[in-house]
Formats: structure tokens, sequence, C-alpha cells
């Protein structure tokens, strides 16, 4: 979640305190609405001109994409409470590595409809893309959408590479990090995380998923995470790195959850990563 807390989730964290102790069920309810409603901000300036020079389509159910280039296609889906804007500094570096992006609004965010969202929204939207487009070359994921990338993987997505970017290992472990963030007492938190089993549960889903894709996928994943991330541990990078074969992990410093996608170390690694594949199939456009 975004570190600018608004005041009135400010007031919530302080009276769960009292209400999850009294309430927990009622606790646990009013947090599952703030876990699955993301805000949308405005994009800043320096996400602009990838808006003003891609192609915006609204695809049907309302999903909005960003698309640029005439290349093998990768689609990029950012994190919670982001938007395909996001991927400002890393689409032209692509593009000038002969691929076309094709940058996604997830559900609930950016231009796309919707307000509730979830991990397995955003993976729903990765396949669609694939269906709409053709097959994608590669998947590059920020954050909640590199999650994604691996549920995709799971519901059938092909692609040739993913690259994950400060991505978490475990939606158990997002659960309870939400709950300590939402200063709910154990029983609440219990409450809430079992809310979120069984409604992933009738979705067709399990919270375990993302370990268990992890262990059996067979493409090759570059993993990128900075240490000093305060929002998902550089822990987390190293257990994907672990169970995912053929998984590379590539540490950077000093750009926290965010920056990363700005980082221009990080921008080189993805590019590269993608386009040595992509230039052992003999069809890079350099």
């Amino acid at each position: 979640m975004a570190n600018d807390i608004p005041a009135g989730i400010r007031i919530i964290r302080g009276a769960n305190r009292t209400l999850g102790r009294v309430a927990p069920s009622l606790a646990s309810r009013l947090c599952r609405r703030i876990f699955s409603t993301p805000r949308k901000f405005t994009p800043r300036e320096w996400e602009r001109p990838f808006e003003a020079t891609a192609r915006r389509e609204r695809l049907p159910g309302g999903l909005s994409v960003l698309r640029a280039g005439e290349g093998p296609a990768v689609a990029l889906i950012h994190g919670w409470e982001g938007r395909a804007t996001q991927f400002a500094a890393m689409a032209p570096a692509l593009l000038a590595r002969g691929f076309s992006v094709i940058a996604i609004d997830a559900p609930g965010h950016g231009q796309s409809r919707g307000r509730e969202s979830d991990p397995y929204r955003f993976a729903e939207s990765l396949i669609q893309v694939s269906a709409r487009f053709g097959p994608l070359h590669a998947a590059v994921g920020h954050s909640m959408g590199g999650g994604s990338i691996a549920l995709a993987l799971a519901s059938g997505l092909a692609v040739t590479r993913a690259v994950l970017i400060a991505s978490p290992s475990s939606l158990h472990d997002v659960l309870h990090r939400f709950s300590a963030e939402m200063h709910l007492p154990p029983k609440a938190a219990d409450h809430f995380v079992r809310d979120a089993r069984r409604r992933i549960a009738a979705r067709g889903y399990r919270v375990e998923d993302i370990e268990g894709v992890l262990r059996t996928v067979t493409i090759p994943a570059l993993v990128v995470h900075a240490r000093d991330d305060k929002e998902v541990p550089f822990a987390d990078a190293v257990r994907i790195a672990g169970f995912w074969p053929g998984a590379t992990l590539q540490p950077v410093e000093q750009v926290g959850h965010r920056r990363i996608l700005r980082d221009p170390i990080t921008i080189d690694a993805v590019t590269a990563y993608l386009a040595a594949d992509h230039a052992a199939d003999g069809t890079t456009g350099n």
C-alpha cells in the first residue's frame, strides 16, 4: 500500500484497536473494503509523455491499455494503486530494442473501469490482453503486478520470459502485513484472513497459488528488487528466486519500492534480459 495514508484510514487504524477487540467481524469487513478498493492517483509529470505518444485502447469489459511499437509484445502491469503510465521510463527502452509494449491499467486502476480489485483480477487482465492482441513475448510486473504474472501463468498465460520487480512472494504474507498495517488485533486479523481466503477460493484460486506456481513454472524469469524496499522486503525476492527454477535475482540499491521503475540500472537489466532472448530468436530490431 502507498505510504501517504489518508486521514480516514488513519482514523480507522486507531479505531481498530478498540473495534477489533469488541467487534472483530465488523472491523474485518471494514478493512476488507479498504484492502480491495484501490485509490486512484493523477499521473505525475514524468509519466505524461508515455500517455501522449502511446495509443489508448479500451477492451471489452472496460479494461484500458496503452500500446506502442510493432515488434514482439511485452505486457507491462503495475502494482496496487498504480497505473500503466508508471512504465513511462521503461517503455521507451523496450521500444528501442524492437519490442512493442502493452501497458495495462488493471481493473479498478487508472482509466480501467471498476471499483474493487485484487491480484486475481490483475491476472485475468493479463490473460485478456494476451487473448486480444495475440501471443505475448514477455510479461513485466511491478509489486502486485509481478505476483499476478505467477497467477496468470497458472491459468494458462503463455510467455517466453517473465520479469518480476519488487514483487511479493506470498499472498498469505501480504494479508498479514496489511492486518498489521491496519492495527487489527489478533482476533480481527484472523477474521480478515479467513474472509479473504473464502473469497479467493470462491473465484477458484488459493492464497498459496503464488508459491505453488513458482515451484512449477519452466520459463526463465528475472527478479529485480531493491535491498531498501520498505513495502515488500528484499527477502521476498530471495524466496521467489529460490522457488522459481531458472530465475535470476538482480538486486538494486537505494531505489525503494516505487522509484525502482525509473531506475536506470533496473531498466537496463530488464531490457537486456528480454533482448537477449529476442536476439537468440534472430528477430531483434537492432
